[in-house]
This record gives C-alpha cells, sequence and structure tokens, in this order.
C-alpha cells in the first residue's frame, strides 16, 4: 500500500530474476503471470485478462499502478504472448495492438480429479465442512467485486423461501479486497442459515465439494476463462455462468447463461437451475462432455509449442 515501498520490492526482485536467469543459462523464459522480469534472451508472458483495464475500480490500486507501468515494457520485450482463451486473445490484439501472430490462446484445463462421484463417496469431506445431506447452490471465487457475488446473493435472496431453504447458497473462496459491502450483504442471510462460508478449501477436499453440489453459479462480470464454471462442468454439475467475456466460449451450450447485470434474469435462472428436471438432466450429460475438451496435457502441448517456434 506504500508505492515507494512497492518500487523498492519489485526493483529488488527484478534485479534477483535477472541474476538467477544469467546463472540460470536458460533458453527461454516464461512468464506465468502478465509481467515480464528482466532476461537477456527470448520471452514468453501469459496474460490471464485485461480485468484491469475494464474494471480497474476492482482493483487494488497498487496493481492498477504496476500493471500500467509493466504492460507497456513487457509488450515491448515479449517474443510472443499467450492468453487463456480466444476472447482474450481478441482484446490483445485490438486493445493493445499487438500482431496476430504474436499471440496465441492456450484454454486451460480441468483437473481429472473433477469427475462425477456419489453422495457416498463425497460424504466425509462433507461432513467435516458441515454439508452432509446438504442439497447445496455452489458459488466458487474470491471474495472480490468482479466475481459478483453481490448480484448473486441478490438474486438468491428474491427465490421462494421454500428453495432457500432446501438448498442454502455455499460460497467458496478467500476474502479479497473490498468485499466490506459484501460481508454486509451477506450477514442476514447468513444469520438464517441460507447462505454459508467455507472460506479456503483444500484441493484435496475441492473435487468433492464440488461433485456433491446440487447445482453451481458463476455470474461473473468479467473473466479471461473461468476456471470453476469447466471444474463443476466436469463432476456433472447443472451450472449457470454470465453471458460476458469469455464464459460463453468455455461452457458453449453445456451451461444456463443469464445476464450479470439483471438480478431478475438471475432469480429466473437460479429457480431453473435448482428445479427444472428437464434442464439439470440435459446438463449433467452435457457438461462433463464439453469439459473433456480442455485438459492439461492439451495445454501443455500447445505451450511447449509456442516455446518450439519462439526458439526456432
Amino acid at each position: 500500500r506504500v508505492p515507494l515501498a512497492a518500487d523498492l520490492y519489485h526493483g529488488w526482485r527484478r534485479a534477483c530474476v535477472r541474476l538467477a536467469g544469467a546463472r540460470s543459462g536458460a533458453a527461454l523464459y516464461h512468464e506465468p503471470n502478465y509481467l515480464l522480469m528482466p532476461f537477456d534472451g527470448p520471452s514468453v508472458a501469459t496474460i490471464h485478462d485485461l480485468s484491469y483495464l475494464h474494471y480497474p475500480q476492482f482493483h487494488p490500486r497498487e496493481r492498477i499502478r504496476r500493471m500500467g507501468k509493466g504492460m507497456p515494457r513487457t509488450l515491448r520485450r515479449a517474443h510472443h504472448l499467450i492468453t487463456i482463451s480466444e476472447f482474450v486473445r481478441a482484446e490483445v490484439i485490438k486493445l493493445l495492438g499487438v500482431p496476430a501472430d504474436k499471440v496465441t490462446a492456450i484454454p486451460l484445463g480441468a483437473d481429472e480429479s473433477f469427475r462425477a462421484r456419489s453422495r457416498d463417496e463425497c460424504a466425509p469431506v462433507l461432513r467435516r465442512h458441515g454439508l452432509n445431506g446438504v442439497k447445496y447452490l455452489l458459488t466458487v471465487g474470491t471474495l472480490e467485486p468482479r466475481k459478483n457475488l453481490s448480484g448473486l446473493i441478490a438474486a438468491y435472496g428474491r427465490l421462494p423461501e421454500k428453495i432457500q431453504g432446501e438448498h442454502p447458497l455455499v460460497a467458496v473462496g478467500m476474502k479479497g479486497w473490498l468485499s466490506d459491502a459484501l460481508e454486509r450483504q451477506i450477514e442476514p442471510l447468513e444469520r438464517r442459515g441460507r447462505v454459508r462460508r467455507l472460506g479456503y478449501v483444500s484441493c484435496d477436499d475441492l473435487p468433492f465439494v464440488y461433485a456433491a453440489a446440487h447445482a453451481f453459479a458463476f455470474p461473473s462480470f468479467y473473466e479471461g476463462f473461468g476456471l470453476p464454471p469447466l471444474e463443476a462442468m466436469a463432476c456433472g454439475v447443472p451450472v449457470l455462468i454470465s453471458n460476458r467475456s469469455s464464459l460463453p466460449e468455455v461452457a458453449g451450450d453445456a451451461a444456463l447463461q443469464v445476464d450479470p447485470e439483471d438480478v431478475e434474469a438471475m432469480t429466473r435462472g437460479l429457480e431453473r437451475l435448482l428445479n427444472d428436471s428437464d434442464f439439470r438432466a440435459r446438463a449433467a450429460q452435457a457438461g462433463p462432455r464439453r469439459a473433456a475438451q480442455f485438459t492439461w496435457e492439451r495445454c501443455v502441448d500447445l505451450t511447449v509449442d509456442v516455446y518450439r517456434r519462439v526458439l526456432a
């Protein structure tokens, strides 16, 4: 939060990386998190999204300052850029002016641990988190404004009391930034048992929490890819997403799409997601088929192909 201290820290970090790179004898440097560090050789950077341009109000000020300072330098130095969706690739070309042949979209993947499971298989994990026997609506993500948990809670709060009683909203994710207003919004529903916050859930437990969910909702305003909906679909869980950014590209026709700024539309979508047996049956079949198209093996192969092209 202190600009001078942040500059000193990042300057020290850049010097350490430069020294380590020189000693390593590495042929190529891949920065998987936006901003390139110093390296005397070919460099590749992964751009996950451009939310810092579209929604600066949803980020800490220091992050916006760093991105504004570091991104032009990265664009000048990078021999190639990787984006995690075609949506972000198009934005990088259009908004950042990067030549199309210098940007490759490489989608992420769902780990094999995310798959359909029986309730009995999930029971030990559910007991640890107080969810055994609960037909819950799940959402996963850092508690920050861009994820639109505020809109989801507003839409959920309009559902009939009977539906809320049968399907509490379970939120998995660490507390992020600018979440004070969200805390105030959640508190009344939490007191009534309608919303339950699990906070951080370990990588070992998370696939079971997904697989046992009655449904999954992710009405984010903006995503570079949207890994949580993909993981939910891989588990055969019916999914609702927003009709924005990369999410339709990832989910295809396997998920229900709604306008994240239309609370009434989200409420109608949630009611269908939770109660429409025909849609739920179709989604349980279509989700795993769609998710199977996104694997980490494919992500690795395409990434290595970029390395080869840069080195050639």
